[in-house]
């Protein structure tokens, strides 16, 4: 068995690298600790010695996948411009982010295609994912007292938005180029991409936007609900 390591933070990480590989080309079912604990180069049982199981380690993956999405979103520097400015850069840091790291869309789809059953035993997901939601909501606030956001603007919203907008262009994109028949790798096309959804968002959001009534999301343990039903407008006759 080989001995344990000196430097317990450089083993961690060494192994959590090379899992997330493992992962992230197979899949949880398809991947194995073996050959992990063989690219480490550690025996499997120190792997089992840092993370307890398969699942442990699986869940670890994760965790720090979405510590480093996170940072790329930057949120203090977001903090620091005007509420338009901080809303663009919140858009623009959001697409880098995932397109920087095709390995995260990998994970997360494969982590959605199990319904989110490891990483619900993360004591750290909202942790990371709290301060996010009150940056959006203290952006929305100050354009608001700025008079350049409406008010009633949910952050949870925005945020489901702005990263459905980013995510689905890259997850997605070798299916979609087949069925338009256009180029979304080329970086013109992803610039033209930003563009387009960091317009969508700001249009949303800006006060010369017509107010709706939508159901606003309220944080649950464990997940997301609906606080109010939507509104239909009225029909108006012609």
């Amino acid at each position: 068995m080989a001995s344990r390591s000196r430097d317990p933070a450089r083993t961690r990480e060494k192994i959590l690298t090379h899992a997330t590989t493992e992962f992230a080309k197979k899949g949880f079912d398809g991947a194995r600790v073996d050959s992990i604990a063989v690219r480490c180069r550690l025996s499997k049982n120190m792997l089992y010695y840092y993370f307890k199981s398969k699942e442990g380690l699986f869940v670890a993956v994760l965790e720090r996948m979405y510590e480093k999405l996170r940072s790329q979103q930057k949120d203090l520097t977001v903090r620091a411009s005007d509420p338009v400015t901080a809303l663009e850069q919140l858009v623009q840091h959001t697409f880098t982010a995932l397109l920087d790291n095709p390995e995260a869309i990998r994970l997360m789809n494969e982590e959605n295609r199990h319904k989110g059953r490891h990483i619900r035993q993360s004591r750290r997901m909202r942790d990371l994912y709290n301060p996010l939601v009150d940056t959006i909501r203290f952006i929305l606030e100050r354009g608001r007292d700025d008079g350049v956001f409406r008010a009633g603007i949910d952050p949870a919203f925005v945020y489901l938005s702005l990263s459905s907008l980013c995510y689905h262009y890259l997850s997605n994109q070798y299916t979609l180029e087949v069925a338009l028949g256009v180029d979304l790798g080329s970086e013109q096309a992803r610039e033209n991409w930003l563009s387009h959804i960091t317009e969508l968002v700001m249009m949303f959001c800006t006060s010369g936007a017509p107010a709706r009534d939508l159901p606003l999301l309220e944080a649950k343990p464990g997940r997301i609900t609906k606080r109010a039903s939507v509104k239909k407008p009225a029909r108006q006759s012609a």
